[in-house]
């Protein structure tokens, strides 16, 4: 059983350093940071404009953080930031055309990385691979669930 659950704990830090390393590359194409990526792509989502407080609290960050990540996203011209016409002590942001341009090119470059994934597994059966390493994913989250304190 030990050697099992060293097999596991191996094949866990390796998946780990691979969604680290791809994350890597996706935050080094658009010179951006994670919290930046992710904030980008929540925007892109929305089709209004949101609230900083709304967003600190979406992002699960402060609303300090919100705004420098905010300022960073605008100084890229990704994002677009305005005061709201309805309560003045209010700030809006919404991603601009440049920036939803970007996150597209995100998920472009991430299904097209999934694709040649694909073409590697190719001769292993890529369906029974991705049902196999579903099931190691759901069990690990499920056993983490049990874990995190009540």
């Amino acid at each position: 059983m030990d050697k099992l659950v060293n097999k596991y704990g191996e094949l866990s830090k390796q998946i780990y350093k691979l969604c680290s390393k791809k994350e890597m590359i996706r935050r080094k194409c658009l010179n951006l940071g994670r919290m930046e990526c992710d904030l980008l792509n929540y925007l892109t989502t929305l089709v209004k404009p949101v609230c900083m407080n709304d967003l600190s609290v979406e992002m699960k960050v402060s609303h300090s953080r919100i705004t420098r990540i905010i300022d960073t996203l605008v100084k890229k011209k990704l994002v677009r930031r305005f005061p709201s016409k309805r309560d003045r002590r209010s700030w809006l942001a919404e991603v601009t055309a440049k920036g939803k341009i970007t996150n597209k090119q995100t998920l472009l470059d991430f299904m097209n990385l999934q694709e040649d994934l694909i073409s590697k597994l190719e001769k292993n059966n890529p369906e029974a691979v991705y049902k196999c390493v579903k099931l190691y994913v759901d069990s690990y989250l499920e056993a983490l669930v049990e874990k995190e304190p009540k």
